[in-house]
């Protein structure tokens, strides 16, 4: 008997093998980090720091987008011509999902506010909380996918965010580091992926079909 969920799940998996996209969300940790240190060190009360606090909604959205950009760059060179490419069917998102991500954007954006007006007794623990957070959200991920550097990957980010806690950087510097180090974590767990990626899959010598994307 076929086990349709099985091969759903390994070709969601295949999507992961290169490693490319924990290197681009990796990148958008470190962007993050960098804005969050710029933040930081802007002066207190100048043109920067409100230009850069306007700017966050769309630093968020602008990441997200050069990394989906960048990332399917990469894989129509590295990857499809290696080992093909597989799709699902897309869905037209419907008015409650529409719905569902505005009202998600709006908690994101009401928390955040609420995390800069906390006192600084407990923004001392703002870095341990975003390590927390992220971390169930890439083990949610991982239980999705089934693959095991994720599980490592959600085990770093609450390590990381408590570290930092611990070492007595809190506020906006310990969210800074505790994204740049993040970011660096998943960078290099992509890069030794798509190391072993290459290896275990050559470029074919003769041109073939690379997938209605390689072009």
């Amino acid at each position: 008997m076929v086990d349709i969920e099985k091969i759903e799940k390994r070709t969601v998996q295949s999507f992961y093998e290169d490693g490319l996209f924990e290197i681009a969300l990796g990148a958008v940790f470190l962007l993050l980090g960098g804005y969050f240190f710029a933040q930081m060190t802007a002066p207190k009360g100048s043109t920067l720091e409100d230009v850069l606090s306007i700017l966050f909604v769309l630093v968020i959205g602008s990441s997200a987008f050069l990394a989906s950009r960048i990332l399917r760059f990469f894989k129509r060179r590295i990857t499809y011509p290696r080992t093909g490419y597989v799709t699902f069917k897309k869905k037209e998102p419907g008015t409650r999902r529409r719905i569902a991500t505005a009202v998600v954007a709006g908690i994101i954006g009401a928390s955040l506010a609420a995390l800069y007006s906390l006192s600084p007794s407990v923004k001392v623990l703002l870095p341990a909380l975003n390590g927390l957070l992220l971390a169930i959200a890439v083990l949610l991920f991982a239980n999705k996918i089934g693959l095991i550097r994720y599980y490592l990957l959600a085990a770093a980010s609450a390590v990381i965010g408590f570290a930092v806690t611990a070492a007595g950087i809190g506020d906006i510097k310990g969210v800074s580091l505790y994204y740049g180090l993040f970011g660096a974590a998943g960078v290099l767990s992509g890069l030794a992926t798509l190391v072993v990626y290459l290896r275990r899959s050559p470029r074919p010598a003769a041109a073939g079909p690379e997938g209605p994307d390689a072009h």
